[in-house]
Order: structure tokens, then C-alpha cells, then sequence
């Protein structure tokens, strides 16, 4: 490796380029923690400039580059290893500087600049060599404007604001036209405020000083024994942190590049699609939040090894497998059996209801259980006919539903769910056989509820406590649709639905006793001189208050209006503002008490256990 130091201009000088490899992450930084830092360097390297005349260069960072081969008229190019995003910042800073300049009639700095943003001359292909930085694919469109357009009035016709019905703000603009109008407003309010005794000629030529001697990096120029991945993975450099798939997506393409298969090809065919701005979205993942490709390569590496994979070492952990067990024979079916099991996942993320596999999705987000993700896309990758793959899903579905109802814990999930998929990768899969081994386990953590133990917590369980509010809403609307669809019309619901209590939370105000005397409060009930008989009926509606006979789904504005009201008024009010299926069940009920609930919690089981039976 050769260090070298060089100033902002410095990077720039000659007919040169530096090019991104497409496989590489796209344009990422941000005002807070980039933009602002850089331009607080640069303003203070300017004004020193301006009033103490030379000082100490100030180090901006370091950037790793490999000279790349060229040929006939191709303009000399450099690979960018590490640093293209303050590589790209420098080019969108110095476009700004050079818009103005012009702006101002500094002319000759413009033109000056001009020459650092764009090759000139003779070329081999001018439409892409003529930039001094030419950016992954999905960056280029945005980079060409800000380079191009040679003003900002150019540059927002380009790129105007726009806001979607209803929205209070419009949507950000790219990332890359963003940052050009951050720093051309920096450099505006700078010329124009900082030392208006000066003339505005004076100003630029010393910010131009700045930039060709005080603002410096340091470029590593590697050399014919340098390993490029071993130096991109090590090096720590200022900016934004790679996430895990950043460093596979390096590894893969690297490894192509020694295998002499085309990079551009494999990343067109399979990584294009990665980089949507999908993958990156985070999802809350146990306490964290972690990106959705990210995730999807725990759970596809947890797949492949049949073992945990702790997020943290996803990188070591998908390095060492590949390097250690071959398990390819090229990247590009490397990068095939990767594309199609991220097609598995996103319909885990993206869940189509009318499908058995987008209800066990939905059911799975609504309870937060992704560990059993390796499972199923291995159940995907085997592509078991249409029937047998509704079975084993609604039959997972089923298991993870009883086992939440039952308040039966996830803790063992991890384990369990690889060490199902390791017993089904043994055999011919079909909904008999995964049957089978979830009737085989035996204990809390692992059983599945049978129809008795399904419907004593059904019953008596405190659902909306032990499950959340958003749990039981989820179960409640399952079972809704269920009634709909069994009698009357297909009708998408798009209210935003919440959980009533029949009998309310607070109802010892309101409800009396069946023998007619006020309900005695929990604390009350420790008293020895209170009703014994009082305390224990109150007892008794204290645990049935949240069961699935005392709760029901309605409009927001509708549990307002009834949340504490007596039955009568709420019966009146469910019937004739709600046109819920599950609230015609009031049609026929006059009072509503604790043999009601009983008598609805049996009802709504029925149907629950149709929706999520059992294998026995």
C-alpha cells in the first residue's frame, strides 16, 4: 500500500476518474452526521484562511483506491475500495462552490472548479468517462443533475419538491440533491456574511486557497499484493457504518472478480433488487430494530447451517461457512439460491392475507415470533404441492396461536424450530409428518395446546393483559372474518378497529352486583370486615372482565361514546353503529354477567377452533 496526501483539488487534478464498483452501497450520508461536520471544517479552515492567512492542514479522512487497467483512449481510472461517500461529497460540495461562484460572476473560480467536476478531450466513452466520479448504478441519474445542471434554479426544476395529498411536508428530494442545496446555501450565507468589508473577489479566491492547501485526505493506493476485501473489511474509516449485508455484498462480488465471472452481469441478475431502499427499512427484531436485509440473511444463513446465528457476527459467520464448507461452486449460483429465498422472505415481510403463508405471516408479525423464519423458508425451498403447503401452514399457525393463548412463552423457539427443521429435511415433507412432530413435543415450551387446554385459557385466561391489546384485537378480527365469510358478503373492513370491553375495566361505579350491592375494589377485599360474598363475586368479574366473552371490536369513536356505559346503552349503540359480524351475537342478550361472558366465550371457541386446529 502507498499513502499519499492530497488536498481536496488535489484528488481532482488531471484527466482521471474514479469509479464505484456497482455492487456497492448507494449514497447514504446525511446532514447530521456528515454534511454538517464537513461543513464546520471547511468553514473554519476558510476563515482562518481569511483573517491569519496559512495554518495546519486539516485531515478530512482517508479513502483506499486500486488503479484499474485501461485501454486505447479510456480515460485512467481508479476502483474506489473504501471512501466513496466522502469521495461523492467532495464532487456535489465542489459542483455547489462552482454554481457560486457563477452566481457571484466569479468566472475564472467557476471555470477553475469545472475542471475538478469533469474530464475534457478525447475519450473512449465520454458519456460515462467524462465525470471525474462515477457512482454505483442507482446513484447516477441524480449525480449526472448535480454535476450537469450548473445551477441551482437548473437543479430544482430538475428536482422539484413535491408533496402527496394530504402530507404536511413534501418528500425529501434524493439524498445527492439535498446535499448540493446544504452546501449551496452554506457557501452563499458564508460569502455573503463573513466579513462584509471584504470584497466578495477576495472571499472566493481565499475558500479556494482553503480547499487546494488546508483541507487534505490521505489516498491508499493499493498495490499488486494487496488483498482489496481483506483492507475494505478492516478498515475503520469516519462515516456511515456498514451494516452486515454491506460487507457480504463486498465478500460475494470480490470473490467474482477472483473467479473471473462478471460482476456487472451477477450484480444485474441477482443483487439489483437488494438494493431497493426495502432492504434497508428496519424491523423490530426482540429489543432492537435491525434492517430487513439484515435480518433476512440471519434467517437464510440460519437456514442453510441448521444452527443460530447471532446478527451481531453475520459477516464472520457467512464468511466462514462459505470459505470453510464450499457449498457453492460459483457466485452466481451463490447469489441464484440467495435471490430466491429473499423472494421467500419478503412475502414473510409483505404478507398477501388471501394466502395460508400471508396469514401465518400476519399471525407471526402480530406476535412477534421470527424465529421460526428458517423453518418456513425451508418449507418454501422445497415447494410442497398447494395442498400440503396450506395444511403445514395453517397447522403452524395454529401452533403458534395456542401456544400465545395459553400464555405458554417463546423462549425455546430458537432451538425448536431448527431442530423441526432439521427432522423435516430428512424426510419427505408433508403436513402428516410436521404434524406428527409437533404432537411429539411435550412440556410448556414446546407443546402444542390440545382442544381441552385450548379452551380452559380460552375461557378463563386474562387475554387482553397476557396477550396485548393489539394480540387480541388480531385474534378478535380472525374470528370476525370468519363469521363474515361463512353467510354474508366479502366486505374489506378499513376502520381501524379496538378492543371494548362488554363488562368494563372499570365497572364496579356503574355495574352492580346480580344481588344488587356496588362491587367491592381489590384492595377493599383484604378488609376482614367487608361482604365475603361481595368480594368474591367482585373476584370473580375481575378475571372474567378480560376473557374473549367480555371483548369485542368497534370504531375508536364508538368505544368512546360506550366505554363505561351501562349494557342496555351499549347493546343499543353495538347494534345500531357497528356492522360487525361479531357484534350481531348481542341481538338476542338482555343482561350481560358472568354467565354471559361464560356462555360467549364457548361460542367465539368454537369458531376459534376451527380457525386453528389441532392435529390429533
Amino acid at each position: 500500500m502507498q499513502p499519499h496526501k492530497r488536498s481536496l483539488f488535489d484528488l481532482f487534478d488531471s484527466k482521471k476518474r474514479y469509479v464505484v464498483p456497482l455492487f456497492q452501497r448507494q449514497y447514504v450520508w446525511s446532514l447530521e452526521d456528515q454534511w454538517e461536520p464537513l461543513w464546520e471544517d471547511i468553514q473554519r479552515k476558510f476563515i482562518e484562511k481569511l483573517h491569519q492567512g496559512d495554518g495546519p492542514p486539516h485531515f478530512l479522512g482517508a479513502m483506499v483506491i486500486e488503479q484499474k487497467k485501461s485501454f486505447g483512449n479510456e480515460v485512467p481510472a481508479h476502483l474506489v475500495i473504501d471512501g466513496q461517500q466522502r469521495l461523492t461529497t467532495f464532487q456535489i460540495f465542489l459542483s455547489a462552490f462552482r454554481d457560486v461562484c457563477a452566481a457571484l460572476e466569479q468566472h475564472e473560480f467557476a471555470e477553475e472548479c469545472d475542471g475538478h467536476l469533469v474530464n475534457k478531450g478525447v475519450m473512449a466513452n465520454p458519456d460515462e468517462e467524462r465525470y471525474k466520479v462515477w457512482p454505483t448504478n442507482l446513484d447516477r441519474d441524480q449525480f449526472r443533475d448535480v454535476i450537469d445542471s450548473r445551477s441551482r434554479r437548473e437543479l430544482e426544476i430538475r428536482h422539484p419538491l413535491v408533496r402527496e395529498k394530504y402530507a404536511r411536508k413534501p418528500k425529501s428530494r434524493p439524498l445527492m440533491i439535498e446535499c448540493y442545496l446544504f452546501f449551496y446555501d452554506k457557501l452563499t450565507e458564508l460569502l455573503k456574511e463573513e466579513s462584509p468589508e471584504i470584497t466578495t473577489k477576495v472571499k472566493v479566491a481565499r475558500l479556494f486557497e482553503a480547499l487546494r492547501n488546508a483541507l487534505q485526505v490521505v489516498t491508499i493506493e493499493l498495490e499488486g499484493n494487496d488483498d482489496p476485501q481483506v483492507i475494505f473489511e478492516t478498515l475503520n474509516a469516519r462515516g456511515e457504518p456498514l451494516l452486515p449485508s454491506d460487507l457480504l455484498r463486498n465478500f460475494v462480488f470480490w470473490r467474482a472478480a477472483q473467479n473471473h465471472e462478471s460482476q456487472e452481469e451477477l450484480y444485474t441478475t441477482y443483487w439489483l433488487a437488494f438494493d431497493d431502499p426495502f432492504w434497508r427499512k428496519e424491523e423490530r427484531q426482540g429489543r432492537l430494530n435491525r434492517p430487513r436485509s439484515d435480518m433476512f440473511l440471519q434467517h437464510y444463513l440460519a437456514l442453510k447451517r441448521r444452527e443460530e446465528i447471532n446478527i451481531g457476527h453475520l459477516f464472520a459467520e457467512y464468511k466462514y461457512w462459505i470459505t470453510t464448507k464450499h457449498p457453492f461452486q460459483t457466485v452466481g449460483e451463490e447469489l441464484g439460491e440467495m435471490e430466491r429465498h429473499r423472494g421467500f422472505f419478503r412475502q414473510l415481510v409483505e404478507p398477501d392475507d388471501e394466502t395460508s403463508l400471508g396469514r401465518l405471516a400476519r399471525a407471526l408479525q402480530t406476535l412477534e415470533i421470527r424465529t421460526i423464519y428458517p423453518l418456513v423458508l425451508g418449507i418454501l425451498e422445497r415447494q410442497p404441492d398447494k395442498t400440503e403447503m396450506d395444511g403445514i401452514f395453517t397447522d403452524l399457525e395454529s401452533y403458534v396461536v395456542r401456544r400465545a393463548v395459553c400464555n405458554l412463552g417463546t423462549k425455546n423457539y430458537n432451538r425448536l424450530f431448527l431442530a423441526i427443521l432439521t427432522k423435516l429435511s430428512q424426510v419427505e415433507l408433508s403436513r402428516e409428518v410436521l404434524r406428527g412432530i409437533l404432537l411429539e413435543q411435550r412440556g410448556e415450551s414446546s407443546v402444542w395446546p390440545s382442544d381441552p387446554d385450548f379452551q380452559k385459557a380460552w375461557e378463563t385466561n386474562p387475554v387482553y393483559e397476557n396477550l396485548t391489546a393489539i394480540r387480541a384485537q388480531w385474534i378478535l378480527k380472525q374470528i370476525e372474518e370468519t363469521i363474515r365469510a361463512k353467510k354474508s358478503e366479502v366486505v374489506e373492513i378499513k376502520s381501524p378497529l379496538t378492543i371494548e370491553h362488554i363488562l368494563p375495566q372499570e365497572w364496579i361505579a356503574g355495574w352492580p352486583l346480580p344481588n344488587g350491592n356496588s362491587g367491592v375494589r381489590w384492595f377493599e377485599r383484604l378488609n376482614a370486615n367487608v361482604d365475603r360474598a361481595d368480594a368474591d363475586a367482585s373476584s370473580v368479574r375481575d378475571r372474567v372482565k378480560h376473557t374473549f366473552g367480555n371483548l369485542t371490536l368497534v370504531t375508536q369513536v364508538l368505544n368512546s361514546s360506550v366505554s363505561n356505559a351501562g349494557f342496555e346503552q351499549k347493546r343499543v349503540e353495538l347494534l345500531n353503529s357497528s356492522a360487525l359480524a361479531l357484534n350481531r351475537y348481542f341481538q338476542d342478550v338482555l343482561v350481560w354477567n358472568e354467565e354471559e361472558i361464560q356462555a360467549r366465550s364457548r361460542a367465539l371457541f368454537a369458531i376459534a377452533r376451527e380457525i386453528w386446529p389441532h392435529g390429533n
